[in-house]
């Protein structure tokens, strides 16, 4: 190679070697400033650290990582309330009458005085659990066995739980009245003591009741007046006999409805 062939080479050289040097400077100036307005610019600097974040470690407050009750005000307004102008305990006398339909209805008569006796206690403002018992006095008259006068005793010991209505945003009567429901569950004795054979049956059956009732403040939080009525639905050992016959009773099914007024007084 002669001289003339290598002088071309070296200008090149010489040459891309100035780009090369000029393309670093560039790019070192360009870093310089970036860095410089990153640093002058806090604000896009936390938002390239919160975006290099992993998602696990982002623990920024938004509606949905939020913690919190729900509806923990309102549960705490209305205990509130509830201890400032509820009832917590009670106890309630009254007296009353019970019929029955189907043949047992069409054989007994009497079923007055029902005397109820209940103890009460509310959890809130709209349910409440009675604990008592009631007594219940009938009678028939039968030539089946020759029983003769027959008097019959009823027993109810057992539990309601009551649900009251929410009544404020109703009329005024409606509100005065309390209105609620009830559903129970106790067991129910049954004594037949026939005069002519001087003999006692005795016979326990558990059941289900269902009612509702109405409560008038006579001094609010402190005296009630309350009127119930109730559906009784128990079966006993004689519910399906044909010993009256003879009296065209193909059996002795049938239900107990009792309606009772107390006298309530709470604390």
């Amino acid at each position: 190679m002669t001289h003339l062939d290598i002088q071309p080479l070296k200008i090149c050289q010489n040459r891309l070697h100035s780009r090369l040097l000029f393309i670093s400077l560039f790019l070192s100036i360009f870093n310089t400033s970036l860095a410089h307005s990153e640093e002058s610019d806090p604000q896009a600097k936390a938002s390239e650290s919160k975006a290099n974040k992993s998602e696990e470690d982002d623990f920024s407050v938004t509606p949905f990582t939020e913690y919190g009750e729900f509806n923990e005000a309102s549960e705490e307004e209305e205990d509130a309330k509830f201890f400032q102008f509820g009832r917590f305990f009670g106890v309630s006398l009254g007296i009353g009458f019970e019929f029955l339909d189907g043949n047992r209805g069409a054989l007994w008569q009497g079923g007055f005085p029902v005397v109820d006796f209940k103890l009460h206690y509310w959890f809130n403002f709209n349910v409440a659990m009675d604990m008592g018992f009631r007594t219940a006095q009938h009678y028939f008259d039968t030539k089946s066995q020759n029983l003769g006068h027959v008097d019959v005793n009823m027993l109810w010991v057992g539990i309601d739980i009551k649900y009251y209505f929410e009544t404020k945003n109703l009329s005024a009567p409606i509100s005065f009245a309390n209105p609620y429901l009830l559903l129970g569950a106790g067991s129910y004795s049954k004594t037949q003591t026939s005069n002519a054979q001087q003999t006692q049956d005795l016979d326990n059956s558990l059941g289900v009741s269902f009612g509702a009732g109405l409560e008038f403040a006579i001094s609010p939080r402190k005296v009630f007046f309350a009127i119930e009525g109730k559906a009784h639905m128990a079966t006993f050992k004689d519910t399906y006999t044909t010993n009256f016959q003879s009296a065209g009773l193909q059996d002795l099914t049938g239900n107990f409805y009792t309606v009772t007024g107390n006298i309530l007084f709470t604390w």
